[in-house]
């Protein structure tokens, strides 16, 4: 318990707010609700810039990172395509679609704030990992899978929505 006691004390502030955020984010998910089109590609588009500034902003060789990034949010992206429930009703007069409810933003959002969170402790506590390539690949891969899943969905979702919204020949 110490352990944990000493982690979180040694956490700056700013940390706890953000992770209540992100974690209100992922919980709007869950429930049904009628989303601007913009306004769907916000976070997916955050979640991947982010895992493209990890990537960057690592120890790994840029060719492995840029290859790992690539093998991983494909990866997710296919997770997060096949994930996606097909919309309750698409709206392109307003540009609105009306997305249902599901625990996979919660999920991802937990897991990215977790995954962060742990590597965050680990460079911290052992600063000699900043340099080895493997830990620089493996959180790499984590952001890169987690974003991949909730840019899957997006392009699904935009998917139908242009389907829907496309002008038919007649």
């Amino acid at each position: 318990m110490t352990v944990i006691v000493n982690i979180l004390a040694h956490t700056p502030p700013w940390v706890f707010p953000l992770i209540a955020a992100v974690i209100w984010l992922g919980s709007i998910g869950l429930y049904d609700r009628a989303v601007p089109l913009l306004l769907l590609f916000v976070l997916p588009v955050v979640l991947l810039a982010m895992s493209i500034a990890t990537a960057i902003g690592t120890s790994a060789p840029p060719l492995a990172a840029a290859s790992g990034w690539v093998a991983a949010a494909a990866v997710g992206g296919l997770l997060g395509w096949s994930s996606a429930e097909k919309p309750r009703e698409i709206d392109p007069m307003a540009a609105r679609i009306i997305i249902p409810g599901s625990p996979i933003p919660l999920i991802v959002c937990i897991a990215i704030v977790t995954w962060r969170y742990l590597f965050g402790y680990l460079y911290g506590r052992y600063p000699a990992l900043l340099a080895n390539e493997r830990y620089a690949l493996a959180f790499i891969a984590g952001t890169a899978l987690l974003a991949g899943v909730m840019f899957g969905r997006l392009c699904r979702y935009g998917a139908w929505y242009w389907r829907r919204a496309r002008p038919r020949n007649t």
